[in-house]
C-alpha cells in the first residue's frame, strides 16, 4: 500500500500525535461554535504553531481573559430562565470552557491527564449536536484516529506501525462488535433526546391551513420529508395517498380545520375494507403535530392520536426524526356516520361569495338526482372549462376564489382544483372537504422503500355519498398543463434519461442510508426482539446470518494477517527471512550492533564447509550496497537462501 509506504518514514513527537488528535476530534464542533470563540480558537492555534517555548504566566492570564470574554460574547442573551434548563446549552458552553482550558494548557507544553482526556470528551460532546449517518461514519473515524495516535505513541511516534496495530485491533474487534450489537440487550430511553437522532433539518408540513392566494405558490423541493420501508411490495402510485390534515372552513382565502371547541364524538370503528399493508415510517422534523399515514389509517400509532377524520397528530412538535409502525387499509373510500356539526360543516358555502358556481351547480343539483351523477356532472364542468394545471398561477380574486378560478384565470394547481370541487359539491348538496398531505409515486422507491420529497404535496377531495366518504383526484380534470410546467417537467425527465445511473445511484445511496439509520441508528429493544422473533421462525435467516458471519470473520483475519506480516526495509532483506529463523534455531541470532555482512562471517567463520552461505553473503552485499542489480540476482539470492537452508 503507497500509503504505508508514505507513513513508514515519519515519526512525530507526544505533542504532534496529540495535536492531530485534537484536529480530528473539534473538525464536527467547529461549525457550531459562535464567531467569537472561532476567532479565540485561531488566536490559539497561531499561538501553539509559532510558540516553540512554553508559555509565561503573562500570555497564559492574557488568553485565559480573552477566553472568558469569547465566552461571554458567544452565549450573550442565552442565559435566560427557559435557557438554563436547556441541555444543549450547558453543553455548548463547557466545550466553550473546554477550549479555554486546552488551548492554556497546550501552550506550557506539558502533557498531563486533562490534555490527554480531553479528545475523548469532544468527540462525546459531538454527539449532542450533530446526527445522522454522516456523523457515525465520522465517530468510527475519530476512534480509529484516536486508536492510531495512541498506538504510534506507544511505539515512539512511529506512524506506519501504529496504524497497522490499529486495523489488526479494529479487524480483531469487528466481528465481535456485530455479534453484540444484535444480541446484547438493549435498553429504552423512551425521553433521551441525545446521541444520533437523524437530520433536524426543518421540513414542510401541514398545519391545517390551506391558502389560495399568494401563500400557496409552490417552491418545489427535492427535500425528503419521510422513508417509507414496506413489509412487501410498494403500492400502485393510485394508492400513495398520505393523509395529512382535513379542512373543513372555508374563509376566502384560504382554508381551516373545523373550531378546536367543537366536541365530535370518538370514532366506535376504523375502516378495514380495501388491501391491508403495513409500513415502517421515517418522519423529518416539521415543526407540527401531524404524522401521515396512508389512506386509509387502521388504527392509530403509538402514542398518537387518530380522530374521526382520520387524521393523526401528536401531543408535541415533531422537532426531531420520527419513527413509527402504520397499519393501512387502501381503500380511496370508508363508511362513516356523520354528527350534525361535521354535517353542518361539510355543506357549508356562500352562495353570493361565488355566483357564477352557484349558478352552475343549481343547475346541476336540477338536472340530476343522486349525489354519484351530480359528482361525475361537476368533473366534468370542470373538464368543459379548459383549466390549466400549472406550479405558478396567477393571483386569484380571493373575494369570489371559485368563481376567479373555474370562470376567468383558469390556471393553478392542486389547492385551487381542489378547493373549487368542493364548493360546487356543497353547492350541488354533497357534503365535502378538503384533505392535505402527499400524493407520491414510484419514481423515487427501490426494492420495498420508498422516499416522499416536499415537491409531493397535494391536496384532494372527499365527498359525503352513501353514507361514506370518497376520494376524489381533482387535478385530473385538468385540460392543459402550462409550457412553463411542461418544461420543468421535460427538463426533468431529460435529466433521468441523460443520467439513469447517476439516479439510481442516488436511489441506492437514500435507501442504504435508510437501512443505516433503521437497524443501527434505531435499533431498539423491540426492534431486537422482532429480529430475534423472526429468526426463530425462518431457519433460512439464521442460515445467511450464520454465513455471513462466517465470511466476516474470514475477510477480517485476512486483513488482520496482512496487517500483522512483519515490514523489512528491502526485498533482499525480506529474501532472507528464512533463513535468519533457521539460524536463530541453530543458536545464531544477529546483534544489535552487528551488520548482516558481520553476522555471516560469523557464522561461516564457525561452518567454512557451507558454501551457499558464503554466496549468500556476496550477493546480499552486492544487492544491498551495488548501484546497480538485475532481476536474474534476486532469483538467484531466493535459491541460494533455499540451498543454504538445505
Amino acid at each position: 500500500m503507497r500509503f504505508l509506504k508514505h507513513l513508514q518514514d515519519i515519526r512525530l513527537s507526544e505533542l504532534a500525535l496529540l495535536d492531530f488528535a485534537y484536529l480530528v476530534v473539534l473538525l464536527p464542533l467547529i461549525v457550531m461554535l459562535k464567531t467569537p470563540m472561532i476567532l479565540f480558537s485561531i488566536i490559539s492555534i497561531i499561538l501553539i504553531v509559532f510558540k516553540r517555548t512554553p508559555a509565561g504566566n503573562t500570555l497564559l492570564l492574557s488568553l485565559f481573559v480573552l477566553g472568558i470574554v469569547a465566552l461571554y460574547l458567544s452565549l450573550y442573551g442565552a442565559f435566560s430562565f427557559a435557557g438554563l434548563s436547556r441541555l444543549k446549552l450547558f453543553l455548548e458552553l463547557l466545550i466553550y470552557i473546554l477550549i479555554i482550558i486546552v488551548a492554556m494548557q497546550r501552550l506550557t507544553r506539558v502533557i498531563n491527564f486533562y490534555l490527554l482526556i480531553s479528545p475523548f470528551l469532544f468527540l462525546a460532546l459531538s454527539l449532542f449536536f450533530y446526527h445522522g449517518i454522516l456523523m457515525l461514519i465520522y465517530v468510527v473515524f475519530e476512534i480509529f484516529v484516536l486508536l492510531w495516535m495512541i498506538l504510534s505513541h506507544r511505539m515512539q511516534g512511529d506512524l506506519k506501525e501504529g496504524f497497522k496495530g490499529s486495523m489488526v485491533m479494529f479487524m480483531y474487534s469487528l466481528p465481535w462488535v456485530v455479534v453484540l450489537f444484535i444480541f446484547f440487550p438493549r435498553i429504552s430511553f423512551e425521553h433521551a433526546n441525545y446521541g444520533f437522532k437523524g437530520e433536524v433539518t426543518k421540513r414542510m408540513g401541514h398545519d391545517g391551513t390551506m391558502y389560495l392566494d399568494g401563500n400557496a405558490l409552490l417552491v418545489p423541493s427535492e427535500r425528503i420529508v419521510m422513508e417509507i420501508g414496506f413489509e412487501k411490495e410498494i403500492p400502485p402510485a393510485t394508492e400513495l395517498y398520505f393523509r395529512g390534515s382535513i379542512l373543513y372552513v372555508d374563509k376566502k382565502d384560504h382554508w381551516e380545520a373545523l373550531p378546536s371547541n367543537i366536541k365530535r364524538a370518538t370514532r366506535p370503528y376504523y375502516p378495514t375494507q380495501g388491501r391491508p399493508v403495513s409500513y415502517k415510517v421515517t418522519l423529518y422534523p416539521t415543526q407540527k403535530k401531524w404524522l401521515y399515514l396512508l389512506d386509509m389509517p387502521q388504527h392509530s400509532v403509538e402514542k398518537s392520536l387518530l380522530d374521526r377524520d382520520l387524521v393523526t397528530t401528536v401531543k408535541k412538535n415533531i422537532d426531531e426524526p420520527l419513527h413509527y409502525v402504520a397499519y393501512s387499509s387502501l381503500s380511496p373510500t370508508y363508511k362513516e356516520t356523520l354528527d350534525t356539526h361535521t354535517l353542518k360543516a361539510a355543506t357549508r358555502y356562500s352562495a353570493t361569495q361565488n355566483p357564477k358556481s352557484y349558478k352552475a351547480a343549481q343547475k346541476i343539483k336540477a338536472q340530476y338526482l343522486t349525489a354519484h351523477a351530480r359528482a361525475k356532472a361537476i368533473i366534468k364542468l370542470f373538464q368543459t372549462q379548459a383549466l390549466t394545471y400549472t406550479l405558478k398561477p396567477d393571483a386569484l380574486d380571493t373575494n369570489h376564489t371559485t368563481d376567479s378560478f373555474l370562470f376567468d384565470k383558469k390556471r393553478g394547481y392542486c389547492v385551487h382544483f381542489a378547493s373549487s370541487f368542493i364548493t360546487l359539491a356543497r353547492m350541488a348538496d354533497i357534503p365535502a372537504r378538503i384533505v392535505t398531505g402527499y400524493k407520491s409515486d414510484k419514481t423515487e422507491s427501490l426494492n420495498n422503500y420508498l422516499a416522499v420529497k416536499e415537491k409531493d404535496a397535494h391536496a384532494w377531495a372527499e365527498l359525503y355519498i352513501d353514507h361514506a366518504w370518497h376520494r376524489y383526484e381533482t387535478t385530473t380534470t385538468a385540460t392543459n398543463i402550462d409550457l412553463q410546467t411542461q418544461s420543468l417537467a421535460s427538463t426533468e425527465a431529460n435529466k433521468k434519461e441523460q443520467s439513469p445511473l447517476l439516479k439510481k445511484i442516488n436511489l441506492y445511496l437514500m435507501y442504504t442510508k435508510y437501512q443505516i439509520e433503521t437497524w443501527i441508528l434505531y435499533y431498539s429493544h423491540v426492534r431486537q426482539l422482532q429480529l430475534l422473533d423472526y429468526a426463530k421462525k425462518n431457519p433460512q435467516f439464521v442460515f445467511g446470518f450464520v454465513l455471513s458471519l462466517m465470511a466476516l470473520v474470514i475477510v477480517s483475519f485476512i486483513l488482520i494477517a496482512y496487517f500483522k506480516r512483519p515490514s523489512y526495509s528491502s526485498e533482499a532483506l525480506a529474501t532472507l527471512q528464512p533463513l535468519l529463523k533457521s539460524l536463530k534455531k541453530q543458536g545464531y541470532s544477529r546483534k544489535s550492533d552487528e551488520s548482516m555482512h558481520q553476522f555471516f562471517l560469523r557464522y561461516i567463520k564457525a561452518h567454512p564447509e557451507n558454501e551457499a552461505m558464503k554466496k549468500v553473503d556476496v550477493l546480499y552485499e552486492k544487492i544491498s550496497y551495488a548501484s546497480t542489480y538485475d532481476k536474474e540476482e534476486k532469483t538467484a539470492l531466493k535459491k541460494l537462501v533455499k540451498k543454504a537452508l538445505k
